[in-house]
């Protein structure tokens, strides 16, 4: 039992990897990434192909994901509903702002981006990849759902997620980012008495964004998150109270169109 468990971690492990950029990686890479040798490397890869899960390039001896999990994805994804219910929601939101409007979902002990709609006009767009999952400590999304913890849960999440490292490859850090757990109590605080996430330069240089959290209603358990970003100079203090009175509208209705575990739509997934 050990054993299988052992083997379904690392499959996972190699999912969650490739699955972070979508680009052809190489066996030593994939193989250091998990701290492994390359022998069983190889091995684990050429099961995963067998399997369908992976795909290796003939003449490169690279390695990527395969459709295979976009496409069950998708098809539960469809069968949730979700989608469909939250795009007209953001779509409105960022309609009303003028600004790239983003939703993240809840996944076990992490934070992943699901959504966006962008309000500004071709060639004022800020619009950063949406892949991978944002970074806590750095991120109006991360804080507004670190706030709904405890500070010795957000803490400990903080922590894994690079609190006090420096920046992760293929993730970017702006000026401002927080570095110790002091700072990260003392933002969590403020993030609780003003209502809001709120990173300035923090993520990325030059960015500002604010984010809420989204609850179900009647539970009240954290669903995700919902955020407003640009650039700093089109975001002034000026527009926070306007941008956090349109998150509590727009996380308001999310959490109460949110499919239900008991919902049709949860059931036919």
């Amino acid at each position: 039992m050990r054993l299988v468990k052992g083997l379904l971690e690392r499959c996972l492990e190699v999912i969650e990897l490739l699955a972070v950029e979508g680009q052809w990686r190489r066996l030593s890479d994939i193989a250091t990434a998990l701290d492994l040798q390359k022998g069983p490397a190889h091995r684990l890869l050429t099961e995963m192909a067998t399997l369908g899960w992976i795909e290796q390039d003939a003449e490169t001896d690279r390695y990527r994901l395969t459709l295979k999990l976009a496409l069950l994805g998708q098809q539960y994804l469809r069968g949730t509903g979700l989608p469909g219910i939250v795009q007209p929601v953001l779509d409105e939101a960022a309609r009303r702002c003028g600004e790239l409007v983003r939703l993240t979902v809840v996944q076990g002990d992490a934070l992943h981006w699901f959504a966006s709609a962008q309000g500004a006009p071709p060639g004022l767009m800020y619009q950063p990849a949406l892949n991978g999952r944002p970074v806590l400590h750095t991120t109006a999304n991360g804080k507004a759902w670190l706030a709904t913890m405890s500070n010795e849960a957000a803490t400990r999440l903080a922590l894994q997620n690079g609190l006090g490292q420096p920046a992760a490859p293929g993730k970017l850090a702006g000026p401002r980012a927080m570095q110790t757990i002091d700072e990260l109590l003392r933002e969590l605080d403020a993030t609780r008495a003003r209502g809001y996430g709120l990173a300035v330069e923090e993520a990325e240089p030059g960015v500002k964004a604010i984010a809420a959290a989204v609850r179900e209603p009647e539970s009240q358990r954290v669903l995700g998150t919902i955020s407003i970003a640009g650039p700093l100079l089109r975001m002034g203090t000026e527009r926070d109270a306007e941008f956090h009175a349109l998150l509590q509208q727009a996380s308001g209705t999310l959490g109460l169109v949110w499919p239900r575990d008991d919902s049709p739509a949860a059931s036919a997934a």
